[in-house]
């Protein structure tokens, strides 16, 4: 059975009008702190997992080489040692995993700073709901609009398990990110030109890390 393609009056969504609550406008812009977040967040990206093995990790015969005395040579053990070709490596990297953390409230008050700037500049559109689609070509019709593709890149929210289908629908538009509201960073927040979020997870969102009567 062919299915029909959506009717135009069917991709129509209403954009809500929204208020910030006051621990969000009150939220001054602090440079430095936004500069630490995201060194810390970038540090946080990298895998320093690259590891040498030392002599007691090579897989290789234990006998030694040649006897200790008689032959004028240097006394030497298995072919295991540093000295030799494909013997372990001395003082090599161990590959230690390093990570920087935020407090929670610099972390709170990051995010806040993000969501008020974005605010102040009319990049975030907050709709009804994400209506059910679940074909690319019918989808772009629906994002064209909340985010032309000169405002690259755009990031689209949703909560997990309640719209899967925008993920599965706008993955193949190179011009988006979509995550959802439980993943995205600040970080994603702040290199997006235009945010569009469905009403639930945009509470979801400005509350997150906090309480409701949290202030």
């Amino acid at each position: 059975m062919v299915k029909k393609a959506p009717q135009k009056r069917d991709l129509e969504i209403k954009i809500e009008k929204i208020e910030v609550p006051p621990f969000i406008k009150q939220t001054k812009w602090v440079p430095g702190l936004i500069s630490q977040a995201v060194r810390v967040f970038l540090f946080n990206q990298t895998k320093n997992q690259r590891a040498a093995k030392t002599r007691a990790e090579i897989k290789a015969s234990t006998r030694k080489i040649y006897a200790q005395k008689g032959t004028g040579r240097a006394r030497h053990g298995s072919v295991k040692a540093p000295i030799f070709v494909g013997g372990g490596k001395a003082h090599g990297p161990k590959g230690w995993l390093r990570r920087l953390r935020l407090p929670r409230r610099m972390k709170q008050k990051v995010l806040a700073m993000v969501l008020n700037h974005l605010y102040n500049q009319k990049r975030i559109k907050v709709i009804s709901y994400w209506p059910e689609i679940k074909k690319t070509k019918h989808f772009q019709y629906l994002v064209e609009e909340l985010v032309p593709q000169e405002r690259e890149p755009g990031l689209l929210l949703y909560q997990q398990g309640k719209a899967n289908y925008v993920w599965l629908a706008g993955r193949n538009l190179s011009y988006l990110m979509i995550k959802t509201v439980e993943e995205v960073s600040f970080y994603d927040l702040l290199k997006a030109k235009q945010v569009v979020i469905d009403k639930e997870s945009w509470q979801k969102l400005i509350y997150r890390g906090r309480e409701k009567d949290e202030s």
